[in-house]
């Protein structure tokens, strides 16, 4: 006798939470008898309940463990606790998360081997395979779906593919050479990706080409709708826009280490000082007003009471954020390219360790980068440059700025992708185009039969229809 199949889905917060709750709405209005399973890790799960979901952390699973292993790992939370909590992450999911993950390295690499790589990597160095081979044989789903965030996502579709689970991974931008999802050689059974550039990007590094499928990055199928750009132009004019200028600045935390920066340590105080910064490039000018929006993993900055000065919190939408903005500041943010894909001008700053794994200027996703010396002068130069249009609302997806309206970029090739289908020269002229072979401004998913939520939903469920489960008939 069948039993209902079943799904065991893995995000974190940011991006990767949102790419995961359009694909499950997806699965769901495709086959309303799919059992889901979502476990929603750090700030994913306030976003996920606000979502209508109802998502598994770490302290829910404690029981996975024996008694004694839960001592041993609440212990190790505890330890770790101090410098690794967050408002909207409860006591006891933080401690279960730390110690869980801190306890499973212990049990693959022993006490001593794996307190010098807390020491040196921090939460980096999480690889919770056991736990998850736990997970995986207590759930027994029929599919793993996950996103390309190492830590528990690599893990889930580690412990799949060595239970002979089909496994799906949600790969949010580039495969750059250098990327660690990109250097896996243990690969799911399917990956979805944003376009033919990243799929070849993954070839070029290894990766089957029949394990891959271009579909899009669903948390970017909403960008475009209408009501989101009218949300966006309604909140431009209620805040000011025109005459003023409009910023918005993605916030970040900087990593303690970084493969693209061997030998390097993150400062960790670096969020603190490109607030500061960018502060200070927008007080010179009345008519400039900074939208500072933090990572959700982040804890909420203190704004003294200031007229140029406002806050967005995580909790609040994006996208018509990024309609009614005239720039975007970040670092390697996802914000850069979502930005991007709506038209709006990007800056990206340099100072992260992070930096050289996303050449946004390079790739084409900025107009300018620079370091935080030079921030008040790159960013008057670019909001010199004509207003970009906010006629994407008025005129449809195809709206992008005029031919021209970037800043001169590097004329040499990218590494992004191949002629025709990303952008493999960045020069003066080159403005109304995006990374993904469209025009700036356009939804990517414009032309396509469905949004990519969609396609990666049907990815899913050929996995499963692949791979039927059948229910052991019950003893006489």
């Amino acid at each position: 006798m069948s039993r209902a199949q079943r799904i065991l889905a893995v995000a974190y917060g940011g991006g990767h939470i949102a790419m995961m709750l359009p694909v499950l709405r997806a699965l769901r209005e495709r086959q309303p008898d799919l059992d889901i399973t979502l476990l929603a890790l750090t700030t994913a799960a306030r976003v996920a309940r606000g979502a209508g979901e109802a998502p598994l952390g770490y302290a829910d699973l404690l029981h996975l463990l024996s008694p004694e292993e839960q001592a041993q790992a609440l212990a190790l939370g505890r330890a770790l606790q101090p410098g690794n909590t967050h408002p909207d992450i409860p006591e006891a999911e933080t401690v279960a998360y730390l110690g869980i993950n801190a306890w499973d390295l212990q049990q693959q690499l022993g006490v001593c081997a794996a307190d010098a790589l807390l020491a040196a990597k921090g939460r980096q160095g999480f690889h919770p395979l056991h736990f998850f081979r736990r997970i995986v044989a207590h759930l027994q789903p029929d599919l793993v779906l996950a996103t390309n965030s190492p830590r528990s996502e690599s893990a889930a579709v580690d412990a799949a593919t060595e239970a002979g689970i089909p496994s799906l991974a949600m790969l949010d931008l580039f495969a750059l050479p250098g990327d660690a999802f990109a250097a896996r050689k243990r690969y799911p059974s399917r990956v979805c990706v944003l376009s033919e550039a990243v799929r070849d990007n993954l070839i070029r590094a290894g990766w089957p080409p029949e394990c891959i499928a271009i579909t899009g990055n669903p948390a970017f199928d909403n960008l475009h709708a209408p009501q989101t750009r009218a949300a966006g132009l309604a909140l431009r004019a209620e805040l000011g826009a025109p005459p003023q200028r409009l910023i918005l600045l993605a916030l970040q935390p900087e990593p303690a280490t970084h493969p693209a920066s061997p030998g390097r340590q993150g400062d960790p105080f670096l969020s603190e000082r490109v607030l500061q910064a960018c502060i200070n490039s927008v007080r010179p000018h009345p008519d400039w007003t900074l939208i500072v929006r933090p990572h959700p993993s982040q804890p909420t900055p203190t704004l003294r009471h200031d007229p140029q000065l406002r806050l967005s919190l995580p909790s609040e939408p994006l996208h018509p954020l990024l309609h009614a903005v005239d720039a975007v500041i970040t670092g390697t943010s996802t914000v850069a390219l979502e930005a991007h894909l709506a038209g709006r001008r990007v800056l990206q700053l340099l100072d992260s360790i992070a930096a050289p794994a996303m050449p946004y200027l390079a790739l084409g996703v900025a107009d300018a980068a620079c370091h935080l010396t030079d921030l008040p002068q790159t960013l008057s130069a670019l909001l010199a440059q004509p207003s970009m249009e906010h006629a994407a609302v008025r005129d449809g997806p195809a709206v992008g700025p005029p031919q021209g309206g970037r800043l001169p970029l590097p004329t040499s090739p990218t590494p992004w992708g191949r002629s025709g289908r990303s952008l493999s020269t960045c020069g003066q002229g080159r403005g109304g185009d995006d990374p993904l072979g469209g025009q700036r401004g356009q939804n990517p998913s414009v032309g396509a039969p469905n949004t990519a939520a969609d396609q990666v939903s049907e990815q899913a469920l050929a996995l499963l229809a692949a791979h039927p489960h059948l229910t052991p008939p019950a003893p006489a």
